[in-house]
């Protein structure tokens, strides 16, 4: 297989940023996705792109970073749309641009980024159109079923919102025809549920930590860390954004996590995403990290008292809390930073405890719809491996492609 060297510039049709956004007009929902620096922010009600392309963050921390996009899409200015000629393939294009470690143009600057000007310039080796067509076609099926889980992952994890919603927010639960109502702290409630504080059902707390990028005598524990931004992918299962960092061992040892531990994010929030989001870690998550996971210096491991209040249960409350924008009232705004009352929050923070068999039924049917998406999580891991030995190796033209 030939191979020609060719600039980015002269591989594409279209090579540009997109065009800015409000944060207001970005939507959890919507009709067009909006892709940003770090690939889909959000939703949005127009589209200023139509078509295929690769898809170039060009600034912050995942600078470099590289996707393929196909359909009516919006592109904001931290995107850059790198959209194949007539001689090329765009979804090869996204395949060639992300092995190549773009981050590394970014410079040394405090925020990093990336000029179109500068990507324009990057040589590239090249094959014949058909070839690229026919690596696409191969590499798109391992991408395809990797889709396919994570619409499966998305479904499952409804499934558990709702059976929160239907027993705990409507209080349609086993039995609720047989049930009478009482005025509470926070409105009517079944009589046989009960409102404690925070503080009461956690058991134990404790800031996070970031340890050191290098190890040595004085940060030899390798472990990994989750962040707050690691949360939107931790809780679908995929933990490959979770960077890996040397600790201490006094730090290491006091804030390792364990089996259904929460992870509380405290700072770094806006007012469209506010602080106070979670995640909870089960055993089948923390074997994937080989039992070492700690969380970061804006989060807290929260540690519950299991006699009292149930992990999954817990869980869920915090999602709704978070959902509702009752977790507002915990938002702390310093010089453009949102942070979070954490002892505010243990001292006023409300939990609603239904009685002990009921929590613990849900959590049992909660937990084994998790163990399914940590299995789906798992056979994605297995996927993208797979796909990522054969990528360089066909990119090379090592392999034969028919």
């Amino acid at each position: 297989m030939e191979f020609k060297s060719y600039r980015l510039g002269e591989l594409c049709q279209r090579l540009s940023s997109g065009k800015s956004i409000t944060a207001e007009n970005i939507k959890e929902e919507g009709k067009y996705p909006v892709y940003g620096a770090n690939g889909l922010r959000g939703y949005t009600d127009s589209y200023n792109f139509d078509g295929s392309c690769a898809v170039i963050g060009r600034q912050g921390a995942y600078c470099g970073n590289v996707k393929y996009v196909s359909g009516q899409v919006y592109m904001s200015e931290h995107a850059v749309v790198a959209q194949a000629n007539k001689y090329n393939n765009s979804k090869y294009l996204a395949y060639k641009l992300g092995i190549l470690q773009l981050g590394r143009f970014s410079g040394q600057a405090a925020q990093p980024g990336l000029s179109v000007q500068r990507l324009s310039r990057l040589l590239m080796e090249m094959p014949e159109k058909d070839f690229q067509d026919k690596v696409s076609t191969i590499l798109s099926r391992y991408d395809e079923a990797i889709e396919n889980n994570n619409k499966r992952i998305k479904l499952l994890e409804e499934m558990a919102q709702n059976l929160y919603k239907e027993w705990f927010v409507r209080f349609r639960f086993p039995g609720w025809k047989n049930e009478q109502y009482k005025d509470s702290c926070i409105g009517k409630i079944p009589k046989t549920f009960s409102v404690l504080k925070q503080s009461e059902v956690i058991s134990d707390y404790i800031g996070g930590g970031w340890g050191n990028d290098d190890e040595s005598a004085n940060y030899p524990i390798q472990a990994a860390v989750v962040r707050g931004a690691d949360f939107p992918e931790f809780t679908k299962g995929n933990v490959s954004t979770c960077p890996v960092r040397f600790h201490k061992k006094s730090n290491y040892e006091s804030r390792i996590i364990s089996e259904d531990d929460i992870v509380l994010e405290v700072s770094g929030g806006t007012q469209e995403q506010p602080v106070g989001r979670t995640v909870i870690v089960t055993k089948e998550r923390l074997e994937r990290f080989d039992n070492k996971l700690i969380c970061a210096s804006f989060c807290k491991l929260i540690r519950l008292n299991k006699q009292i209040i149930a992990p999954f249960f817990y869980y869920y409350w915090m999602q709704f809390v978070y959902d509702t924008r009752i977790i507002d009232r915990y938002q702390l705004q310093s010089t453009g930073i949102i942070n979070f009352k954490f002892e505010y929050f243990l001292r006023k923070g409300d939990v609603l405890l239904p009685p002990s068999e009921l929590m613990w039924e849900f959590d049992s049917k909660v937990r084994t719809i998790h163990k399914q998406i940590e299995n789906l999580a798992k056979a994605n891991e297995n996927l993208a491996k797979q796909r990522d030995l054969l990528l360089p190796r066909l990119m090379s033209g090592k392999l034969e492609v028919k």
